[in-house]
């Protein structure tokens, strides 16, 4: 694992070579490829990132010129450690999976970030999470809200949820969140917000019951009590005779 200061000597170095390269007019081949010099423009996209005021300016900026700027290198990137089978740290690999899911390119965003997982790749420097509790976190709340609008969640939801529950070890009361919003789903009325008496199906109403128990189980402050209780009078209107 490189420090700061290994790293800043990189780029020196690379940027020495590139004025070389430059002046040579031989600025193509390994040297246009170096990822050293990539990291360096990066650096500079990233300056003219942090002057943009608005959030919405900066995503513009990430999927319109930044994404397809440097996509082309990760993908080769990943190429070449799929044919040698010999990953190193990839700054750019790094930076590229979080920008992935501030465009809202979950595909790309969680197919990297089980790669990066793999490969053991650090987080960048302002992500003080590791891969599976930042793509946790950012999902689940992109879901919440996805949701509460009545809006489609699949594939990513699901996708995600999987790896909760048999891959990543993630914190308790993270994993409880995952549990209730998974239950919370299956509730879900036209207008997106969870309400047993809108379902009609006990099989339903009772794996929803099955995931919130599980919340409750490893976080008991998640808040499903009422949830699970309304969940009760509803199988029991349906199935008055039981």
């Amino acid at each position: 694992m490189s420090s700061p200061g290994q790293r800043h000597k990189q780029r020196l170095i690379a940027r020495q070579g590139a004025e070389q390269a430059a002046c040579s007019g031989m600025a193509t081949g390994a040297v246009a490829d170096s990822l050293h010099l990539q990291l360096i423009a990066l650096d500079q996209d990233m300056v003219r990132l942090r002057k943009l005021a608005r959030i919405g300016d900066r995503v513009n900026m990430k999927r319109d010129e930044l994404m397809p700027k440097y996509r082309p290198y990760v993908e080769r990137y990943l190429a070449a450690v799929a044919e040698s089978g010999q990953p190193y740290q990839n700054e750019l690999f790094q930076r590229l999976i979080i920008w992935a899911f501030d465009v809202g390119d979950f595909d790309a965003g969680i197919a990297w970030a089980e790669l990066a997982i793999a490969q053991g790749q650090r987080t960048p420097n302002n992500i003080k999470r590791d891969w599976a509790h930042f793509v946790a976190d950012t999902v689940l709340e992109w879901a919440e809200k996805q949701a509460a609008e009545g809006h489609a969640v699949e594939p990513w939801f699901s996708r995600v949820f999987d790896k909760v529950r048999t891959d990543w070890r993630l914190n308790e009361r993270l994993t409880a969140k995952w549990f209730k919003a998974a239950g919370c789903l299956l509730l879900r009325d036209h207008d997106g917000q969870p309400r047993p008496s809108a379902v009609g199906d006990s099989a339903t109403l009772e794996q929803a019951d099955h995931w919130l128990a599980q919340a409750d189980q490893l976080h008991g402050k998640v808040g499903v009590g009422t949830l699970r209780q309304k969940i009760a009078m509803r199988l029991r209107a349906l199935n008055p005779e039981q």
